[in-house]
């Protein structure tokens, strides 16, 4: 399964972590996973190309984090942007993905 973590802090988006493998069909035709894989790699292009306040981890591991350094309007609107997109595969695909928003104090 495909676990999306997203904290938020005094109403800000401050860091979506995703890790695993959706496991929704064999290797190489995971279609979960590629759309998954796909947002998420749009999304650390997006970042990179249009803000310089978010810290940005992808890894061989099954593991890509976003974490915004100094929030602004910008991006909350591609981590909202981003979010809505994993949220609208995980209301047909719950069995391969979930995700939990908690908001912290930090």
């Amino acid at each position: 399964m495909i676990h999306v973590s997203v904290l938020i802090s005094k109403g800000f988006y401050k860091k979506m972590t995703v890790t695993g493998h959706a496991g929704s069909g064999d290797h190489g035709f995971d279609l979960v996973c590629a759309g998954v894989s796909s947002i998420m790699v749009g999304a650390l292009n997006g970042f990179d190309a249009l803000t310089d306040s978010v810290g940005l981890i992808m890894t061989q591991e099954p593991l890509i984090e976003i974490e915004i350094k100094h929030s602004n309007e910008l991006n909350q609107k591609i981590f909202e942007f981003v979010l809505l997109q994993l949220k609208t595969i995980e209301q047909t695909q719950s069995k391969y993905i979930e995700i939990n928003e908690k908001e912290v104090t930090s």
